[in-house]
């Protein structure tokens, strides 16, 4: 059975429609929790750009959820103007394939997230990682 999955980035450009291939071609990959690796598991791959789709339970996130997360960001503790908040989102907006099932993690979303925070404005690493758990 073959699942297609629109992916429609921010220019109304689709970067793949997702074809996941059969359960009898999954490839066997290495997987890993949070840096640990643990065995083997076969995975899905689109049959159209060979992405391979991540299988941890801990699916990306839309960016809206980002962007709502900056709300939670304590004014007192990172004075963050309008401005900035404007660049982050305008940034995450057009990352490519940013909630992609295939080509992106929860983890590399929170890593990006952090990463296009602190270009704005002074944060440390632990306290917006505190935030978005």
């Amino acid at each position: 059975m073959n699942i297609a999955f629109e992916i429609i980035v921010d220019d109304g450009i689709m970067s793949c429609l997702h074809e996941s291939c059969g359960r009898i071609d999954k490839v066997w990959l290495p997987f890993e929790i949070r840096g640990a690796d643990r065995g083997l598991k076969p995975h899905l791959y689109c049959t159209r750009c060979g992405a391979i789709k991540s299988i941890s339970t801990e699916k990306p996130k839309k960016t809206t959820y980002y962007i709502n997360s900056l709300s939670k960001i304590d004014k007192r503790v990172v004075p963050l103007t309008k401005v900035q908040v404007r660049l982050i989102v305008k940034e995450l907006e057009h990352i490519e394939d940013f909630e992609d099932p295939y080509s992106m993690t929860r983890e590399i979303q929170e890593k990006i997230f952090i990463t296009v925070v602190k270009k704005y404005c002074r944060v440390s690493e632990a306290y917006l990682a505190s935030m978005l758990n």
